[in-house]
This record gives C-alpha cells, sequence and structure tokens, in this order.
C-alpha cells in the first residue's frame, strides 16, 4: 500500500504535531535519542544503501564491497541496485566559529538523508514517487479524500522519455543525493552556501562511480559531455561492427551557491546569477525541490520558505513546470517543527501535506511535501 497525504491546514497542524511527537515518545526505547549526526567520530565514512534483505544477506557472509554500485534488473516499481560511497566530513569545522560564518552544520552527514534514500528507492509505499501516480488525500484521521496527481521524482524506466529534475537545498558537504539519485533524473543541482561547495564537490568526485545508469555532464565539476553517437551503419560496414550496449543517457549535474537570505530571483540581473535554474527550466517538465534536515532552529524558517517561494514563482510562471518540494526533519524540537508547519501554511499560504507512512512513523523522521 501507498503512502497518504495527509493535507495540513490551520486546524490540523497541532493534531498532526501532538501525534507524531505522542509517537516519538512511545518508542523512545528503539529509537536513537541523539541530534541525528551519523557519525560524529570519523573524519572518513563509508555507507551502503542497499535493499535491506540485501543488507542482511551481507551481513551473514561478512562481505564488505568499497566505493562499488551493484547493478540488476528491476521493474519500474522498485529499485534494486544497491550503493557504497565514501564521505569525508569534518567533526572540526562543525564546532568552529569561524568556518563559513558560524554556519556549519553542513560539514557533516545527518542521518535524514540516508534514511530518504533508502525508503524512496526501496520502500513499496513510496512507489508513487516513482512512477508518479494519484495518492489520497486525507483529512485528519478520516480516510475520506480526494486525490492528488504527482509526477515521478525519479525515473526507473529508461524506456520513459518524461525529463524530470531534482533541485537540492541546503545540500551540505556529503554529496549522497547528487551521485544515487541522480542516476534517475535528467539534471540535478545540488545547491548550499558558498564555503559548503569545495567539500561537497569533492566528495560528488570521489563517488562518481555511483552514477552507474548514467555519464555525467557538468559545468561546475568540470566534466565534459559525453562523444556524439556514432553514426548508423551502412550496409557496407553493418557486417563488420561489433554489437556494442547502447550509449548511457546523460545527467546534468551541477553544484551551486544559494543563499537563501540574499536570494532575489525577482530581479532579473540576480536570476542570471543562477544558470543552473534555466538549466532545469528550459531542460524539465517537472522540477522536485529536496532539502533535508535544514529545519533545526527557528532561525533558518522564514529565509528558507521565502527562498521556497521565490523558487517556485520562477519555475512555475518562468518554464511552466509541475513544481513540488518534499522537506526532510529530524524531529527534535516540537516548538520548531510547530513553528515551521505554521509559517508554511498560515503565512506563506503553501499546499502542504504530511507523507504518511508506517515506515516513517516508526522513525525519528517526517516528510512533507509541499506543492
Amino acid at each position: 500500500m501507498s503512502f497518504k497525504l495527509w493535507a495540513l491546514d490551520e486546524d490540523a497542524i497541532h493534531e498532526h504535531v501532538f501525534e507524531r511527537y505522542m509517537q516519538l515518545e512511545g518508542q523512545c526505547g528503539k529509537l536513537p535519542q541523539d541530534l541525528g549526526i551519523l557519525d560524529r567520530n570519523r573524519g572518513l565514512l563509508e555507507l551502503a544503501i542497499e535493499p535491506i534483505g540485501l543488507q542482511s544477506s551481507r551481513k551473514k557472509k561478512r562481505v564488505r564491497r568499497r566505493n562499488k554500485a551493484g547493478f540488476v534488473q528491476e521493474g519500474e516499481d522498485v529499485a534494486v541496485d544497491s550503493y557504497h560511497v565514501t564521505v569525508e566530513q569534518s567533526i572540526s569545522s562543525l564546532h568552529s566559529s569561524r568556518d563559513n560564518d558560524n554556519s556549519t552544520t553542513g560539514y557533516v552527514v545527518w542521518s535524514t538523508t540516508p534514511f530518504f534514500i533508502n525508503w524512496l528507492l526501496y520502500s513499496a509505499s513510496a512507489a508513487p514517487f516513482r512512477l508518479g501516480s494519484q495518492v489520497e488525500v486525507v483529512n485528519g484521521s478520516s480516510c475520506e479524500g480526494h486525490t492528488l496527481e504527482l509526477p515521478k521524482l525519479i525515473n526507473l524506466s529508461s524506456s520513459d522519455r518524461g525529463k524530470n529534475a531534482i533541485l537540492e537545498l541546503g545540500a551540505g558537504i556529503s554529496g549522497i543525493l547528487p551521485v544515487i539519485l541522480g542516476n534517475f533524473v535528467d539534471v540535478y543541482v545540488s545547491t548550499d552556501q558558498k564555503g559548503i561547495l569545495n567539500k561537497l564537490k569533492h566528495n560528488i568526485m570521489e563517488n562518481l562511480s555511483q552514477l552507474t545508469r548514467k555519464q555525467c555532464e557538468s559545468r561546475t565539476l568540470q566534466l565534459k559531455p559525453p562523444p556524439p553517437p556514432p553514426p548508423p551503419p551502412t550496409p557496407k560496414t553493418l557486417d563488420t561492427i561489433t554489437t556494442e550496449p547502447p550509449p548511457k543517457p546523460t545527467l546534468k549535474l551541477e553544484v551551486a551557491a544559494l543563499d537563501w537570505e540574499k536570494i532575489n530571483l525577482q530581479d532579473e540581473k540576480t536570476h542570471s546569477l543562477h544558470p543552473e535554474l534555466s538549466l532545469i527550466g528550459k531542460t524539465s517538465s517537472s522540477v522536485y525541490v529536496i532539502a533535508m534536515d535544514v529545519i533545526y532552529n527557528e532561525y533558518l524558517i522564514d529565509p528558507f520558505l521565502k527562498a521556497l517561494q521565490e523558487l517556485k514563482h520562477v519555475f512555475q510562471t518562468s518554464y511552466n513546470l509541475k513544481f513540488h518540494a518534499i522537506v526532510g526533519i529530524h524531529l527534535r524540537s516540537q516548538e520548531v517543527t510547530t513553528l515551521f508547519l505554521e509559517k508554511a501554511v498560515i503565512e506563506y499560504k503553501y499546499t502542504l501535506y504530511d507523507i504518511v507512512d508506517q515506515t516513517i512513523q516508526a522513525s525519528r523522521f517526517n516528510l512533507y511535501l509541499i506543492s
């Protein structure tokens, strides 16, 4: 059964937050009681993203694989590829008062991101994001509601010619999302503050081998476009040509600075400084903004929602794209979560949904869809 969407209006917000934090309290003995840093002791992390059954099998066999991507055939409803990434993080920068103007949480890997990837790729209930389909919308505890048509977030089918894009906000240094989800989109733009970008680029380049389904082109990473395909065979050369696999489709992967507090896409001069946004607008039919664990204090809420508002306006009015955003929150402060939802719905007038799913509810995370 696929996830459902709980439409959060002003009245439903407090009911939702109360229920969600009561669920957390009931699971306090099972869930980690930490801030969500994946590993605060090591500077070099090796992460495996793979189906649950494969994880169990490999643990029994004591098999370790590093920096190689597994690839097998699957249908369109669920992914079965496995990925192994190596990430350099900076624990010292996390505690620094100098790095990046004291905005340093992006220098380490947070657990929201691998949770989201595992759920999106391998959970049967996340199928609407892989297939593009209608999802039931419920209001409160009622199961009677309308449906929302969702475009594909990721495309598992090589035969589907629809162009889709992801714009990541607050990417941090890990580079995990672009090298894994980049296999399933046509354009991926990863953004954060300027001081984060060098480490982000380094980690992406170190894990490009995980792009098993795509060949990568990037201006900001200085990756040249792939060579053009050879001309079709003529009758004279047909007998001498060896059969080769068709070329992989191209992923356009870019890394860009995007400061939420300074963004002003209403100004054409400012907009021209973001060619990556134009790349998405001119080549795609739909775009998802992904933001994992970027809302962790009250001071980030307004800049984030304002930036999202401007991005939505540009993509919808200038390029006529289908626009959605997925915001992942590590449930720490109940007050911060409530304030974020209230501002999004009441002040910024977003249509906002809680993604209702058993796997998510059994975790310390919550995923919200904005459309």
